[in-house]
């Protein structure tokens, strides 16, 4: 989920100084959506219970579908948003006959300051402190966790605990408690073995050392799958995340002229059987005339830029981007000819 206050097309992170070489940034071309993917695509996170996108959600999905992205993942970024996210992908399954809607249940760092309180209001466990000792496992929220892991092991359509991770640009939440509440979900998702969708800004260090020190603790399970999603960070923080055998997440900033130039300029180092797409819908908005909002359908184009960036065809793109999605939330594939 984007964070930015005052824009619904960016998350409010300033880009990381890294200027491109002179005469080695090409202009990206001017925003023209194909009007479909040459291949199915997989849009790994898009906020469908925003305001912006919430009263037509249906046509925003079916606009999707008819664009050739007929897998989406709605992001889950509270207990209650991700019971809602739950609610609208079971009515379209009921209505369609399909699961073109998937979803990630969890607390956003934003949220994190609530992490220990019951769905109802009440607290439950006991807040914990830098000062906590031990694994820092003590005082888990039974609330918050235990009706997370009821969604993710109770409904087919729940198939990631996300969104979830650190966000020191906005500070919503004291670091101590984002730390908690990610720490707390990363275990969860270890202990279910499903997918970790990973939200990170202007904290890579302490996300790093979150999850170094979980894969390090014998007493809980191996990390699963890791996909720090929405990334706008630099080609250092990008290839820590890909030692670690993390995939990354781009959305339409890529396609962004100034925010992103970085992005470009590190793209060509990271493997594309490692890159998802999504849109983050409504936000990270690029196309013109959209009155700055993006939707699912508009994953084509960042998986035009990433195709113009790497020197491949989109169709390859596609392909490729499609294939690791399905793998890492553990789908079906759209398309029997990509796996």
């Amino acid at each position: 989920m984007a964070t930015d206050a005052n824009s619904s097309s960016d998350d409010g992170r300033s880009a990381k100084n890294i200027a491109p070489e002179k005469g080695k940034e090409d202009k990206p071309k001017p925003t023209e959506l194909q009007t479909t993917a040459p291949s199915p695509l997989v849009d790994i996170g898009i906020n469908l219970t925003h305001r912006a996108l919430r009263k037509h959600w249906r046509e925003v999905v079916q606009r999707a579908i008819d664009a050739g992205v007929p897998t989406m993942l709605l992001t889950g970024t509270s207990v209650r948003s991700s019971e809602e996210c739950l609610k609208i992908a079971r009515e379209w399954e009921d209505e369609s006959g399909k699961a073109n809607l998937l979803c990630t249940v969890g607390v956003h760092p934003h949220d994190a300051k609530g992490f220990l309180r019951s769905p109802g209001g009440g607290r439950l466990g006991i807040e914990m402190s830098s000062e906590a000792g031990g694994d820092g496992r003590e005082g888990r929220s039974k609330g918050t966790i235990e009706r997370m892991r009821e969604l993710l092991t109770n409904d087919p359509l729940a198939v990631a605990v996300g969104e979830c991770g650190l966000d020191y640009n906005r500070n919503f939440s004291s670091r101590i408690d984002q730390v908690n509440a990610f720490r707390e979900q990363a275990i969860l998702a270890c202990e279910l073995g499903v997918p970790l969708f990973v939200h990170e800004r202007e904290a890579h260090e302490d996300l790093v050392d979150v999850l170094d020190s979980i894969q390090a603790d014998e007493s809980v399970p191996r990390l699963p799958p890791v996909v720090v999603h929405c990334f706008t960070g630099t080609k250092e923080e990008a290839h820590a995340y890909l030692d670690r055998g993390f995939f990354v997440g781009f959305t339409g900033t890529i396609c962004k002229k100034e925010r992103g130039a970085p992005l470009r300029e590190l793209l060509p180092s990271i493997p594309l059987d490692r890159i998802m797409v999504e849109t983050d819908a409504p936000f990270m908005g690029f196309v013109k005339g959209r009155r700055r909002h993006s939707e699912p359908a508009h994953v084509v184009g960042v998986a035009e830029e990433i195709a113009r960036v790497h020197g491949v065809s989109v169709e390859e793109v596609c392909r490729a981007t499609t294939r690791t999605a399905c793998q890492f939330f553990g789908i079906e594939i759209p398309n029997p000819s990509i796996a």
